[in-house]
C-alpha cells in the first residue's frame, strides 16, 4: 500500500512539473498589455501594445531609440530574400527611416536598404503585436503593410520602438498642418500676385541665389540646390515664380515627394495659364501616387 501512495505521490509531482515546465517555456505577453485590448489585425498575432507619447521625449531621443534597438525585420511583400533579415545599420532622417539589412549568416550574403518616409509613417497604425505561433524568438512586431515588419525579441524593448515611432509619426501630423497652413496663406499671396499688371523684378541678391542654385543642380548636388533656392524665395517670395517648380524637381530627386507635392503647388497658384502648367499638374499626380499608393 505504501508503494502505491509513494507511485501515485510521484505521478503527480511528475505532472506539476511538466504543467509548469510548458508554462515556463512559452512565450508570455501579458506584462506588455498596458494600453491596449488583445485583438486582432493579422491572423495570428494579437495586438499587445499601442504606444503612447512619453513626456520629455524629444526628436533625438526618438531618433536613438529607434536606430539603437532595431535589429531585424521582415520585407513586405517578403517575395525576396525568404527569410529573416539582419539590420545592420539604421539611420533615421528628418523625413525617413533608412534600415540596411544584410542576410548574414546565410550565404551567399545579400544586402540592401529598405526606406520607410515619414509620410508613410504618418498614415500608419502603430503597434506592438505578438506572434502566436511560430516566428522564432522574435515574435514581438511592428508591422507596416506593404513595406516592412520590425522584429524584436523583447516586448518592452518593442514598446519603446513604438513609442518613438509615434513621436516620429507625431511631429510628421504636425508639419502636415503647418503646411497646409502655409499652403492656405500664400494662397492670397497668390493672388494679390496674379492681379498685379506689372510683376515685381527680381533683386540682385535674389538672382544670385538662384545663379547659385542652377549651378548646383547641375552638379547633381541637390541639396545645396535647395537651400539656395529658399533663399531666393526668402529675399522674395513671389517675384520668381520658376523658383518653386524647380524646388519640386529637387525635392523629387531627392525622393521627398511630399514637399515636390508642396512647392508644385505654390508654383501654380502663381502661374496657373503658365505653358507647363498642365505638366506640373501631372507631376502632382505622380507624385501623389507614390505617396500614397492605391
Amino acid at each position: 500500500m505504501s508503494f502505491v501512495k509513494t507511485l501515485s505521490r510521484l505521478l503527480s509531482a511528475l505532472v506539476f512539473a511538466t504543467i509548469a515546465a510548458g508554462c515556463a517555456g512559452a512565450p508570455s505577453h501579458s506584462d506588455t498589455v498596458s494600453h491596449a485590448t488583445l485583438e486582432s489585425i493579422r491572423p495570428g498575432f494579437d495586438v499587445v501594445y499601442s504606444p503612447m507619447l512619453r513626456p520629455g521625449q524629444t526628436l533625438d531621443s526618438a531618433k536613438n531609440e529607434i536606430a539603437s534597438h532595431l535589429t531585424h525585420i521582415d520585407l513586405d511583400p517578403d517575395d525576396f530574400p525568404p527569410y529573416p533579415l539582419r539590420a545592420l545599420n539604421t539611420i533615421v532622417r528628418d523625413d525617413k527611416i533608412e534600415i540596411k539589412w544584410t542576410t548574414q549568416p546565410i550565404t551567399p550574403e545579400k544586402t540592401g536598404i529598405v526606406t520607410l518616409p515619414n509620410h508613410r509613417l504618418s498614415k500608419s497604425r502603430i503597434v506592438v503585436e505578438f506572434r502566436r505561433e511560430g516566428g522564432g524568438n522574435r515574435r514581438y512586431q511592428i508591422h507596416f503593410p506593404g513595406l516592412v515588419t520590425l522584429k524584436f525579441r523583447d516586448g518592452k524593448i518593442a514598446n519603446k520602438v513604438a513609442d518613438a515611432l509615434l513621436f516620429i509619426q507625431d511631429q510628421e501630423e504636425k508639419r502636415e498642418e503647418a503646411r497646409a497652413g502655409q499652403l492656405a496663406a500664400f494662397t492670397a499671396t497668390a493672388a494679390k500676385y496674379r492681379a498685379l499688371s506689372t510683376k515685381p523684378v527680381m533683386s540682385e541678391d535674389q538672382r544670385k541665389s538662384i545663379v547659385q542654385a542652377n549651378a548646383f543642380s547641375q552638379q547633381k548636388n541637390y541639396k545645396k540646390a535647395i537651400e539656395r533656392y529658399l533663399k531666393a524665395i526668402e529675399l522674395d517670395s513671389i517675384s520668381y515664380p520658376a523658383a518653386y517648380y524647380n524646388l519640386a524637381l529637387l525635392h523629387a530627386q531627392e525622393n521627398d515627394f511630399v514637399m515636390a507635392v508642396f512647392y508644385m503647388k505654390h508654383y501654380l497658384l502663381l502661374e496657373p495659364d503658365a505653358k507647363d502648367a498642365r505638366s506640373a499638374q501631372d507631376k502632382i499626380y505622380e507624385w501623389e501616387l507614390v505617396i500614397k499608393p492605391d
